[in-house]
């Protein structure tokens, strides 16, 4: 029997088709996987960063209150601060923040490698705070006599 030359093969065959389709869902199934993971975690910085900047908030508010109000009495900012860290919300105004150390400080012989913790005279306060992502920030304030 003799073949047609008219005809010829033009088109895919169906297994063609289907085999295409599979192949195209297994891709699609695997890139979704893969781009739905990298959008959920492309939130994470931003988060991150609106943290940073919230804490940073915090002690900028605690450091005008203590240039305002307390440059000559360390003992005042100090209750203030570890009273306003204690409440939820803080009544005074500086934010949520959570308080690590908030104790005087005395600086002996080299400043890198020697620091006195809880020592009398009261005239150096360091003061550190933490947001719930772990991020930490410190101050010095020192006793300023007028």
């Amino acid at each position: 029997m003799k073949m047609s030359r008219g005809r010829g093969n033009r088109g895919f065959t169906l297994i063609e088709a289907i085999i295409v389709v599979v192949a195209a869902a297994i891709l699609g199934a695997m890139m979704f996987t893969y781009s739905s993971t990298a959008l959920v975690k492309s939130s994470q910085p931003l988060h991150h960063a609106t943290k940073a900047f919230a804490l940073q908030k915090v002690m900028e508010n605690i450091l005008t209150d203590y240039n305002l109000n307390y440059k000559s009495n360390l003992v005042g900012i100090k209750t203030k601060i570890a009273s306003a860290a204690s409440q939820q919300p803080p009544p005074t105004g500086y934010g949520p923040y959570t308080l690590v150390f908030n104790d005087y400080i005395k600086f002996v012989g080299n400043a890198e490698t020697s620091i006195v913790v809880g020592v009398d005279p009261q005239n150096l306060l360091k003061v550190t705070i933490k947001n719930d992502v772990g991020e930490t920030l410190s101050i010095l304030l020192p006793l300023i006599v007028q």
